[in-house]
């Protein structure tokens, strides 16, 4: 996902994780960590969300360790899990 405030696209994201899948939080969606959202807090206790490090150090923010991924762990899950939607 690549717009953590566009509402709409935001919570038809997160109803089709309810289905299975993996979100990656990329570019400005990387802000959606700090958000107060119950969801992405149980997705990632489940193992099921990620957020790119790239991205969270080019915005100067701070995200726990355990959601962290680079380009080489993005590759692998976009293999894992196809087909892959961008939002």
């Amino acid at each position: 996902m690549r717009h953590p405030y566009a509402s709409d696209p935001y919570e038809r994201c997160l109803a089709q994780l309810e289905n299975g899948g993996h979100l990656v939080l990329i570019e400005d969606a990387v802000y959606s960590w700090l958000r107060d959202d119950t969801r992405l807090t149980v997705l990632a206790q489940s193992a099921r969300v990620s957020v790119l490090s790239a991205d969270v150090r080019a915005r100067g923010i701070e995200v726990c360790d355990s959601v962290l991924i680079d380009y080489q762990d993005l590759v692998m899950l976009t293999e894992q899990h196809t087909p892959s939607m961008t939002w």
